[in-house]
């Protein structure tokens, strides 16, 4: 193995171990949630035989008109069980998704989900800057990825592989010959 390919394994397996790391923590905050701490009551559940029987609407009409028999039988808050492995609660409609347009950004907020960025770029780029920074640099990057702006770069890479397949057959004609 060289040198970068054996530097992009060991950041494969950083990124691995950093993700399997968080997606634990998370979970382990998950379950230690205290039932005496949560009010109100559990959205309903849809189980993994109740989507079986949708599965027929699924194939036929789509994904829209599923969960719109889902939204008028079981409300406009219900949890999505798929035979346990996984749980999703959707929340549809105005009257469960006001919250997050009316919250404060202290009670909606995610933190800085992507932290763990900082010491693979640097300090200087993305999560290690100040949020205006931040912005500064989301709003050049998506600047310089719009499609009109890609659509010039086009021919200068067809020219760039072109003469590196060329010169990559000579390469290996000659070591062939040779």
């Amino acid at each position: 193995m060289d040198l970068t390919s054996l530097t992009a394994m060991w950041w494969a397996i950083a990124l691995l171990f950093i993700t399997v790391l968080a997606t634990k923590i998370t979970r382990a905050r998950i379950t230690n949630i205290d039932p005496q701490r949560t009010t109100g009551q559990l959205p309903p559940m849809v189980n993994g035989l109740a989507l079986l029987g949708l599965l027929p609407t699924l194939l036929k009409k789509g994904l829209p008109p599923m969960v719109n028999y889902l939204y008028v039988n079981y409300g406009s808050v219900f949890t999505v069980s798929c035979f346990g492995v996984i749980k999703v609660t959707l929340l549809i409609g105005p009257e469960a998704t006001t919250h997050f347009f009316q919250g404060l950004e202290s009670e909606i907020s995610h933190g800085n989900l992507l932290e763990f960025t900082v010491p693979m770029f640097g300090k200087a780029v993305g999560y290690g800057r100040d949020t205006a920074t931040r912005m500064e640099q989301m709003r050049f990057h998506s600047e310089a990825l719009r499609a009109s702006r890609l659509r010039s770069h086009v021919s200068p890479m067809l020219q760039e592989v072109e003469v590196g397949l060329f010169t990559l057959c000579v390469c290996v004609c000659v070591c062939v010959c040779v």
